[in-house]
């Protein structure tokens, strides 16, 4: 499985905050690994996604899946990561288990797809803390668009 490393990360990030941003720069979200099958990204813990006890918020945990799962959808729909007509894989559908929390470290989702449909694909995220312990279980249903035709 392909792995990011930092000059690659600070790349993507530069593109993100070139255009304007969005929740993962806001989360300090970071892919780790992906292919067309499974996607690791990871979240460390601060002020941008705790809740008021200091433990992570669970809207944070869930949208940490969300991108991870956004992520293997991508890769799932183009392998190469270079096919810029690639159709958004939209989330209709996102449902949650938490099942513990922490206050410190990273939170770390790791999204498989478990069926890839003409039009929809669905995704399984478990997020573990950096010690491995299960946070929660996010399964979510994405909904593939046609592609757009090609000029030529």
């Amino acid at each position: 499985m392909p792995e990011y490393d930092d000059e690659w990360y600070e790349s993507w990030k530069r593109r993100l905050e070139e255009s304007g941003g969005n929740v993962i720069l806001a989360l300090g979200l970071r892919p780790i690994a992906a292919d067309e099958e499974h996607a690791v990204m990871e979240m460390p813990h601060g002020p941008n996604v705790r809740q008021g006890t200091g433990v992570f918020a669970a809207g944070a945990l869930i949208q940490l899946a969300d991108v991870a799962a956004t992520m293997v959808c991508f890769r799932a729909l183009d392998p190469s990561g270079e096919d810029e007509s690639t159709p958004f894989p939209l989330s209709i559908q996102i449902s949650a288990n938490l099942l513990r929390n922490t206050d410190r470290g990273k939170a770390i989702a790791d999204a498989r797809i478990v069926h890839k449909g003409r039009t929809m694909l669905v995704v399984e995220s478990q997020v573990r803390d950096d010690r491995g312990r299960l946070l929660a279980i996010v399964n979510s249903t994405h909904l593939v668009g046609r592609r757009r035709p090609t000029a030529g």
